[in-house]
């Protein structure tokens, strides 16, 4: 049987680059894919910028595995120095807007970025990717709003969270699929506001009930001990995620580094185990490890890894009730 979800795809891409992204005649869409990229998404977001009348150019770049998803070809990273526009299409190479040059590209405003890494083609054309991202990015601008200038952070879930943070001065960063701007940078599926922690200042214990970026699904929730802005103990739970946290920061320099913690905004996406979809929700949040240089930290370490937790409770300095049992009261679900 003929394949047609290829127009599934030319449709989310056009809508895309041409409208979330506003690619004008003339610029340069930068393509970077790796072997197991589903090249019916390659192919319909080159057809996108074509049809905007911009160059395109798809790069396909190794497999590099969770251990090493931040690093990135010199040649990719040459062609990202003349790009206009960057989509990272990887799928087991980590999400592109981690890699450390990509980001100082955002920061200088040199280009403008998408991650559709570590996506299948149901998570590009289905569930969180039909939402009306206008209205989510509203909601990104006011939860940015609300969060602005707010020095801490207590999250709790039924599940057992008790996770306490400082957070860092710089803005709350918006991506909420809107990207039309040199220096914007979006995802696909997308909706969330996320900030990182000060350096050393994460306590607590964090249970993750929800998916975890390359680990999945855990049969029973992971339990770690957070001290001083790292995972100081890998306390049980599912045994082979456990397993492999242990092996992970045993092995990986800074892969203990509480680096994220981001809000889900997008009433569209669905609880389908795929941790992309499931951390953009509205009314999850997910706490990630690894590298946090996106979010405002000095940690440079070769792995970002997402943890999402279900029906958190956030509080921002002991009184700003920001999501309740799931539901983001503050923008009045």
């Amino acid at each position: 049987m003929e394949d047609n979800r290829i127009i599934e795809c030319v449709e989310r891409a056009d809508y895309i680059l041409s409208n979330l992204m506003a690619v004008k005649p003339g610029e340069e869409v930068l393509i970077a894919i790796d072997p197991q990229t589903d090249m019916r998404m390659a192919n319909a977001m080159a057809a996108a910028a074509l049809k905007c009348g911009a160059e395109y150019n798809i790069s396909m770049m190794p497999i590099r595995g969770k251990d090493k998803a931040t690093i990135f070809p010199k040649t990719l990273e040459s062609a990202m120095e003349v790009c206009d526009v960057f989509v990272g299409m990887t799928t087991a190479s980590g999400a592109a807007i981690y890699n450390n040059r990509l980001k100082e590209l955002i920061n200088e405003k040199k280009l403008r970025e998408v991650s559709i890494c570590l996506r299948s083609i149901d998570n590009f054309t289905r569930g969180g990717a039909l939402a009306d991202y206008e209205e989510v990015y509203k909601d990104g601008e006011k939860l940015q709003k609300i969060w602005r200038g707010h020095k801490k952070a207590h999250i709790t879930t039924p599940a057992g969270t008790d996770l306490y943070m400082e957070m860092n001065d710089m803005e709350p960063i918006i991506e909420c699929g809107i990207a039309r701007n040199p220096g914007d940078a979006m995802a696909w599926s997308d909706g969330e506001v996320s900030l990182g922690p000060v350096i050393g200042s994460t306590r607590g214990k964090l249970v993750i009930d929800g998916p975890i970026c390359y680990y999945g699904c855990p049969t029973t929730p992971v339990e770690l001990k957070i001290k001083d802005g790292r995972i100081v103990e890998v306390v049980g739970g599912d045994s082979k995620i456990c397993k492999e946290i242990r092996r992970q920061i045993a092995e990986i320099k800074d892969s203990d580094n509480i680096a994220e913690i981001g809000l889900g905004l997008n009433p569209a996406c669905l609880f389908n185990g795929d941790f992309e979809e499931e951390k953009k929700a509205r009314g999850t949040c997910h706490i990630a490890m690894g590298n946090g240089y996106y979010y405002g930290q000095p940690a440079r370490s070769t792995v970002h890894i997402d943890m999402v937790q279900y029906n958190p409770t956030v509080v921002f300095d002991d009184e700003v009730v920001i999501v309740k049992d799931g539901k983001v009261v503050c923008l009045g679900d």
